[in-house]
């Protein structure tokens, strides 16, 4: 549970300059809602299969991809969670808050699997994510 609040608390305080959020069919919004409503009442099977839902209609999202990816940290299957973040990587945004969350699940799956030689790299990719705003005068 811990690694999944280090997920979602990785771009915490962060001002990215860059935010992507993405246009879509309110059922998809709905199936979300429900997802985070069953894993608020920890039935995180029932979650899973909301965001398959909402997957069904936008398989591509790299939002929901990554939801897929927490829910299945939490259900103990570390492996394909770490699989799911990299994808919604390659077809996220590469910038902003959701990179980050992306990289901060593949940091958490590296680290529980003893990877340390792979943990500064994704450090690494995680902190390239949080796009700076320029400086104004």
């Amino acid at each position: 549970m811990s690694a999944v609040a280090n997920i979602r608390a990785a771009n915490a305080g962060e001002d990215s300059a860059l935010q992507v959020n993405p246009l879509r069919d309110p059922a998809v919004e709905g199936y979300l809602a429900r997802a985070e409503e069953a894993e608020k009442r920890g039935e995180l099977k029932v979650a899973l299969a909301e965001i398959g839902k909402a997957r069904a209609l936008a398989a591509d999202a790299p939002d929901l991809i990554q939801r897929q990816a927490e829910l299945e940290y939490l259900l103990g299957d570390i492996v394909n969670a770490e699989k799911l973040a990299y994808q919604s990587f390659e077809k996220g945004p590469k910038v902003g808050s959701l990179c980050v969350q992306n990289w901060q699940t593949i940091y958490e799956a590296r680290k529980h699997f003893g990877d340390t030689a792979y943990l500064d790299f994704a450090q690494r990719k995680r902190e390239e994510c949080k796009a700076r705003r320029p400086p104004r005068f």
